[in-house]
């Protein structure tokens, strides 16, 4: 069997305790750095020693080693990223479509995520809402702002440290001035803090752009 599972996005108490378990019995672990996860698992006084097989290389998920992982290892093995759940705005994405086209069985399990959290403290989604993850960096950027500006419901996206000061920029031109953002910043974390104001405020944010981003764009106002 092989198991999806999310790791803390900051908080180590985060972790599940069905994760723990998994994570003390498996015999491989697929993982993005292995220094982390073996640091993960010492954090969490986990004594398991299994095989660690990192899956990035080059920025990029290295699909042909877990090919042989899955192909030669009959073992329950554990799919893990440095934080959070994969596959959410993560190439984790590819391990499953992998899974599937091999009929290879998996399961996931909850846990972790900066996005329901974020949603949460936003005040803004009632129900539906639209997640984008990471804005592209040049090509379609400005069609991905344009579906922001006409949606109808609220957005949700991710941003790194190195670009939120050019999103929050970029917000102030397409946005219309009274549209809320609830800017979500280290969720989980020591340094933790949520923002919610309007486009017509966001001259004036006062805040260090250091660290890991969520962003809530309320829906389209469509006047009285």
């Amino acid at each position: 069997m092989l198991y999806i599972v999310p790791t803390p996005v900051g908080n180590l108490e985060d972790i599940t305790l069905r994760a723990i378990n998994i994570l003390s019995k498996v015999e491989v672990i697929i993982c993005e750095d292995s220094r982390k996860t073996r640091e993960l698992l010492r954090l969490l006084n986990i004594n398991n020693k299994p095989k660690f097989v990192d899956y990035m290389k080059n920025h990029n998920i290295n699909l042909s080693k877990i090919e042989e992982v899955l192909e030669f290892e009959d073992k329950d093995i554990a799919f893990v990223t440095d934080a959070g759940t994969p596959g959410i705005s993560d190439p984790g994405i590819l391990l499953i479509r992998l899974l599937q086209q091999k009929k290879i069985e998996y399961t996931v399990l909850p846990g972790a995520t900066a996005l329901i959290p974020a949603v949460v403290a936003s005040g803004l989604v009632t129900k539906d809402f639209v997640f984008v993850g990471f804005l592209p960096t040049k090509k379609g950027r400005q069609s991905a702002w344009q579906m922001i500006v006409d949606s109808q419901i609220p957005v949700v996206l991710y941003e790194s440290v190195h670009r939120i000061s050019k999103m929050i920029e970029e917000a102030q031109i397409y946005l219309s001035p009274t549209r809320k953002v609830c800017i979500c910043k280290e969720l989980s974390k020591k340094f933790e803090e949520v923002r919610i104001l309007q486009v017509n405020e966001l001259s004036k944010l006062e805040m260090n752009f250091k660290g890991e981003f969520v962003v809530v764009i309320d829906k389209k106002d469509n006047g009285p």
